[in-house]
């Protein structure tokens, strides 16, 4: 795999010749560190997305899954009518109460390290749900045990935190070998 011409000189999100379409399976994974910015953020990723997440609409050999601030960085990603491309699924993410808490109980050795705009900022839960055409289908559970969530009408699959990630995984899995069956 390290031979290959696509692996030796990878294509930037930003490139020209760059596109999501050929591919089955997008997993936009989380991460709160400051970095995380760049992928939130960017304005060609989003208009990746927006062309992407509607041909995820079942029956679709197409899906996306996400978690944590993965979710956020999808979130952003706008229809040309200017809504989400999340604006009418349900969805679950990095839950408001688990962020500040952590936020809170770390800020006096490690700073703003767990939010990623820093203190003052919108958490992800928040900021996901704004997107949502009804923050009804903000859909969560706060136990520590892993959760993720299907949206009904697209092959979209989202979890909340580090936890969740083998339950998504495995379930991303299952979800394309579904798809494609069909």
């Amino acid at each position: 795999m390290t031979k290959d011409p696509a692996a030796e000189k990878p294509l930037s999100w930003s490139d020209p010749n760059f596109s999501l379409l050929p591919f089955d399976l997008l997993y936009f994974p989380g991460g709160h560190e400051k970095s995380m910015q760049q992928i939130i953020d960017s304005g060609s990723l989003h208009r990746h997305i927006a062309e992407y997440f509607p041909q995820t609409r079942k029956p679709s050999r197409k899906a996306v899954v996400a978690i944590c601030h993965g979710v956020q960085t999808i979130s952003a990603a706008c229809l040309p009518d200017g809504k989400s491309v999340l604006h009418d699924v349900t969805s679950t993410a990095l839950p408001g109460a688990m962020e500040s808490s952590i936020y809170w109980l770390t800020r006096p050795f490690l700073g703003d390290y767990y939010k990623t705009y820093g203190k003052g900022t919108d958490n992800v839960q928040t900021i996901v749900k704004k997107r949502l055409n009804d923050p009804k289908q903000y859909v969560n559970r706060l136990g520590p045990g892993p959760f993720i969530h299907e949206d009904e009408k697209y092959n979209y699959i989202s979890g909340r935190f580090p936890p969740d990630t083998a339950l998504l995984a495995e379930r991303a899995v299952e979800l394309v070998k579904e798809v494609c069956q069909s």
